[in-house]
């Protein structure tokens, strides 16, 4: 054969290679989040960067202090550059403070990071509170629906009251307090707001649970 039939040959066979080689690497991911420190209250958002898209998922792990690991998360990835944020925030009941790493794998490449979740002392509660009050709305709760409530916030530490002691028979909640609860579930009145409230009205003897 000569050399003018072997060159184009020669080079179909180096771009096929070539190809070959790209078509079975490994897709590089790169993960960040929004901020190294997040406190109660605030949504975790993370960034994906990839190489290329292969139509997989991002499988994440979230692995908390004591080195528990979440169940497998799927998160579908559009972008080359995709930012996903989570749909509720980091409360209390869930979530305890402390370092958390993020383990994430996409078409067999690898990566993590880490970010720090604090106690500001932001009262942060959580939506399903908020969704009791407002069915409420629709009929006439009891003295007692309230001060159960409270008494829940207190429990699950979500509310701080000092020397808090619910032995009493006694339940006492003001009409004007039910109002300001219509209000936070409105979102007229922050959660820090009406968590403030209820401390120092609990402590004041105001309202009785």
């Amino acid at each position: 054969m000569s050399w003018s039939r072997r060159i184009p040959i020669l080079v179909m066979v180096v771009f096929l290679s070539l190809g070959l080689q790209h078509s079975f690497a490994t897709p590089t991911l790169e993960i960040s989040t929004s901020k190294p420190v997040y406190e109660y209250g605030d949504f975790l958002s993370i960034n994906f960067k990839v190489s290329e898209l292969t139509g997989g998922d991002v499988i994440i792990h979230i692995i908390d202090s004591s080195n528990k690991t979440s169940a497998p998360i799927n998160l579908q990835i559009y972008n080359s550059n995709s930012t996903i944020t989570s749909p509720f925030p980091f409360y209390k009941t869930t979530f305890s403070p402390g370092t958390y790493h993020i383990d994430a794998e996409y078409s067999g490449s690898t990566a993590s990071v880490s970010f720090n979740l604090i106690d500001s002392g932001k009262i942060v509660i959580p939506i399903e509170f908020k969704t009791v009050v407002k069915t409420w709305k629709q009929g006439s709760p009891s003295d007692k629906d309230y001060a159960g409530l409270i008494r829940e916030l207190i429990n699950d530490n979500i509310i701080n009251v000092a020397n808090y002691n619910n032995q009493t028979n006694q339940v006492h909640i003001p009409q004007w307090f039910k109002n300001s609860a219509n209000w936070w579930s409105d979102d007229f009145i922050s959660d820090n707001e009406f968590g403030l409230s209820i401390q120092y009205l609990v402590q004041k003897g105001i309202l009785v649970i």
